[in-house]
């Protein structure tokens, strides 16, 4: 009987054991986030499903003018992005240290990013559209090809930049803090970034996540004094113009957030003026929910590069609101669907007429 052979065969399958219980202990420390994480996938998932059905199959396609082009790009690219930082935080908070292999631990990383970083992009193209709709409606609007263009660009650019997490981040040994006897496989950063590389990146992108949000909160809060001038200055204008002129004169300006071409008269003058303002709300409450939710992800990011112990010196009640913030870009990609139902009336007189069939 050879002895060397059966003890060795103990002490892996003690290891086994060994490792699944340090995994539940884990899957049972972080619960509550799955709980909170599954909730939203139940929650966001369908919402921007319905979404991209609404806006491809029943909103009329003269409606879907260019206020309204960055709607269904930016309800794929929330599709998208819920289903890989929800399955890769879901994955790592109940298979931490038993992690389902490299590729999937660099794909779902990598592809977080992307999505992440091409909203952001997105977010700040639709800016500047609005911008120059409310702000600058005397100048060259963006055509219909430019917006394409600008899509492309903006997923290209998230695509591209990225690349460098491939590198970073994948399958990595984890020791057990007090039995070093055990070990597992997480999906973290790897063992070479934790030198200058990843610092470089984090800090490109950080750089180039404040230039977005620096251009996203500069044109919104120029379209916000814009919007509370024009609703001071309406009334006193109506009085000393004529109603036929100031209706000519703003259905002139005022280009429709849809294709067709509008009759004239005061009252569809004050309609479309009503749609673009809006439209152009929801995209800025939108972008301020997107902020918001990336900013404590990013503080979080910043003191766990520079101090990555910081995780196991927290009290169990500050653990779960940090691990909140560290994961709260993931309400970025999740909220849109509802802002949509609120402010686009045209979306929601879709939504109705389709459940009201269902029912029959």
């Amino acid at each position: 009987m050879n002895f060397s052979t059966i003890a060795s065969t103990h002490l892996v399958e003690d290891n086994v054991t060994s490792l699944e219980k340090w995994n539940n202990e884990i899957f049972e420390k972080y619960l509550p986030n799955t709980v909170l994480i599954s909730v939203g996938l139940m929650t966001g998932i369908p919402g921007n499903v319905v979404v991209i059905l609404i806006y491809r199959c029943f909103v009329n396609k003269q409606l879907r003018g260019p206020g309204r082009f960055f709607i269904l790009p930016l309800a794929y690219v929330d599709l998208v992005g819920l289903l890989f930082t929800g399955l890769l935080n879901i994955l790592r908070n109940t298979s931490q240290v038993m992690f389902p292999g490299n590729l999937t631990c660099k794909l779902l990383v990598y592809g977080s990013y992307v999505v992440g970083c091409s909203s952001l992009f997105l977010l700040n193209c639709i800016a500047v559209q609005r911008y120059q709709k409310i702000c600058q409606p005397f100048s060259r609007q963006m055509t219909k090809r430019y917006l394409i263009f600008s899509l492309g660009v903006c997923i290209a650019v998230g695509v591209l930049l990225n690349i460098p997490s491939l590198f970073y981040y994948g399958t990595a040994v984890v020791v057990h803090s007090s039995n070093a006897n055990v070990t597992g496989i997480g999906c973290q950063k790897l063992v070479p970034s934790t030198t200058t590389g990843l610092r470089v990146y984090q800090g490109i992108g950080a750089i180039i996540s404040t230039f977005n949000v620096a251009c996203i909160t500069y044109s919104y809060i120029r379209i916000a004094k814009t919007i509370f001038w024009k609703k001071t200055t309406t009334k006193s204008y109506k009085t000393c113009v004529p109603e036929q002129q100031s209706s000519t004169f703003t259905s002139n300006t005022l280009e429709s957030d849809g294709d067709l071409q509008p009759p004239s008269g005061s009252s569809h003058a004050n309609k479309q003026k009503e749609t673009i303002r809006r439209l152009t709300v929801m995209f800025m409450v939108i972008s301020i929910t997107a902020i918001l939710s990336y900013i404590p992800s990013w503080a979080m990011i910043a003191i766990e590069t520079y101090n990555p112990d910081i995780w196991d010196k927290m009290t169990s009640p500050v653990f779960h609101i940090c691990l909140i913030f560290r994961r709260m870009y993931i309400l970025n990609h999740l909220c849109n669907p509802f802002f949509y139902g609120i402010f686009d009336i045209q979306f929601r007189q879709n939504v109705r007429k389709v459940f009201c069939v269902f029912k029959k």
